[in-house]
């Protein structure tokens, strides 16, 4: 009966055992999957990221390209050629004068002096007037 016993034993060990690294195999198989598939989330994500930049890059590109092209078009037109032949061979259209206002004089240095300067007040004194608001000994 004892043998019989150590047999049964034996036996329930055995399997106990090949399920035990069955289950740990499985654990394992599953832990990579799952580790796989994070990297794999992870690479997407920053390749997703990239593409996003490349295709804000790209965006504001063709916005410098569209305001370029419609420059090169002011600068064609004939609005500009006016107003740039007006300015720098100070030229008019026929029926038009050209009137020059005198410059305004100078104010005479008398002006200058007669403001009303305020004493120099110590570091002491203005901190005193920045804290109470008053002028030290009023």
């Amino acid at each position: 009966m004892k043998t019989g016993l150590k047999r049964a034993y034996a036996n329930v060990r055995a399997q106990v055992n090949i399920e035990n690294a069955t289950l740990a195999l499985a654990l394992l198989i599953a832990l990579s999957l799952v580790w796989s598939t994070m990297q794999a989330l992870q690479r997407n994500f920053l390749l997703q990221q990239k593409v996003d930049r490349l295709v804000q890059e790209t965006q504001l590109l063709g916005l410098e390209n569209d305001t370029l092209k419609y420059q090169q078009n002011y600068l064609k037109s004939a609005e500009y050629l006016e107003l740039s032949a007006r300015d720098k061979l100070s030229r008019g259209l026929p029926g038009e004068k050209l009137i020059l206002l005198p410059q305004p004089p100078p104010p005479p240095a008398s002006a200058q002096a007669k403001r009303p300067s305020s004493p120099a007040r110590g570091n002491f004194e203005q901190w005193l007037y920045f804290f109470f608001g008053r002028r030290p000994g009023a």
